[in-house]
């Protein structure tokens, strides 16, 4: 079967599940301290290997990553294996339901020995997956799924709620990559978009509907699945309480059993598989900040806000946001944010990563331009700066708006998401011309 392979791959999976009692990430509540593990968490670490350039993908069962530690991360496997720090990117699943691993005011403090332990960890792994990496050839295949739905209900008076709005846009593509070796299946990636938080505020421990999806295609294949989450920002996992965040088991249930068929009636469709190449392309992206909420207006705030600098929720977010910005009245604080960016080819596949929760037109319109036929944006990958949201959202508002005050006293400009779609549609054609070019 495989015909001059120029591809290697590999993958290792390693049990990051935190110790019961661990508060968990994702709501305010400060009563969500792990007190049963519904499903282990775990690091899955794709190591691929073409004409001398190795890079890996780790996908983490966690809510957040942010660059501190894919830095820390990223050093650790460079020093394992040799991969070159910038050609390692690092995804988390958005699972409610797993440890605090970012700050953000109001949310949560970074749990930093649970995230030394599984920095070991997913180093073992990395090092394992460069171990068994064998030659593959890889076959691709997409179809729809209705795992998620738009979750910014606009109301009657015209405001934005969390909740269901079935006309709202959505990525409803899955795209499902097989790796295979001469002995049979190696690996595989799947990729769809959908918030996970069909178990709500439901304590357990667990990688929500995610984990319920890869258990059944991996049931089914035989074969590890490694999961990238897309363009879920503003996308809830569709579910019968027609509600964007569920009650427990049951919703995980409902949307990880519909996700893993819908993964694999594509799994069948896939019946040609080729030796593709795979590379790494390096560029930056400069992501502009909108001005600095006034000092008088800062000041105001503060007034009217009990200091609860250290509560959870609204408040004390709030509180921590506009005394961030009275302070930073004072200092020099930098007009835009810049970002290294990774984007991984694999033959027609671009993995384009997003350091925060990417909203669905965004990813629609990149993949619009791309010139890769398959187009992955990887959503809370490589970093965490809160919601992409799209000009229109930002003037109607909502909580993904707001919500940007949990991570720093300057927000995203307006017009982020051009920026977005420009700055990586640039990279994209930069790589694929340089592709052809070596062609040639």
């Amino acid at each position: 079967m495989i015909n001059r392979p120029r591809l290697e791959a590999g993958i290792s999976r390693v049990n990051i599940t935190p110790p019961l009692g661990t508060r968990l990430f994702g709501y305010p509540d400060p009563e969500r301290l792990g007190p049963r593990i519904a499903d282990p968490l775990a690091a899955t670490v794709l190591v691929l290997r073409s004409n001398g350039v190795v890079a890996a993908i780790v996908s983490l069962d966690w809510c957040l990553i942010d660059e501190d530690e894919t830095a820390k991360i990223r050093l650790g496997v460079e020093r394992a294996t040799g991969i070159q720090q910038r050609n390692i990117t690092v995804c988390a699943i958005h699972t409610h339901s797993a440890p605090e691993t970012v700050n953000a005011w109001g949310w949560g403090i970074k749990n930093v020995e649970y995230l030394r332990r599984t920095r070991v960890k997913v180093v073992r792994a990395a090092r394992r997956a460069l171990d068994s990496a064998e030659p593959v050839v890889v076959g691709i295949g997409t179809g729809q799924t209705s795992v998620g739905v738009n979750r910014r209900e606009v109301t009657a008076e015209g405001g934005v709620v969390l909740g269901v709005n079935d006309w709202g846009p959505r990525d409803d593509k899955v795209t499902v990559v097989r790796f295979e070796g001469a002995r049979g299946p190696v690996a595989q990636i799947v990729h769809m978009s959908a918030h996970p938080t069909a178990r709500g505020k439901e304590p357990s421990i667990s990688r929500d509907w995610p984990g319920v999806m890869c258990d059944r295609v991996e049931t089914v294949t035989k074969t590890p699945v490694l999961f990238i989450n897309g363009a879920f920002g503003d996308v809830a996992p569709r579910m019968a309480t027609r509600t964007s965040a569920g009650y427990g088991e049951q919703e995980a249930l409902e949307v990880g059993l519909r996700a893993g068929n819908d993964a694999l009636a594509v799994w069948r469709q896939i019946k040609r598989f080729d030796p593709v190449e795979m590379g790494v392309h390096l560029g930056q992206l400069d992501l502009p900040y909108a001005p600095l909420a006034s000092l008088e207006e800062a000041k105001a705030q503060l007034r009217r806000i009990k200091p609860l600098p250290h509560a959870r929720g609204e408040n004390g977010c709030l509180w921590r946001y506009w005394n961030a910005v009275r302070v930073g009245h004072g200092q020099h604080l930098s007009r835009s944010r810049s970002f290294p960016q990774t984007i991984t080819r694999l033959g027609p596949i671009a993995i384009v990563p997003f350091p925060g929760e990417i909203f669905s037109e965004i990813a629609l319109r990149l993949m619009k331009v791309s010139p890769y036929e398959h187009t992955l944006c990887a959503g809370a990958t490589n970093g965490s700066l809160g919601y992409f949201v799209t000009r229109e959202a930002r003037a109607r508002g909502g909580y993904e708006v707001w919500a940007g005050r949990s991570y720093g006293p300057q927000l995203l400009a307006d017009n982020i998401d051009d920026v977005l779609v420009q700055q990586n549609s640039s990279l994209l054609a930069d790589m694929s011309t340089r592709q052809a070019s070596r062609r040639t």
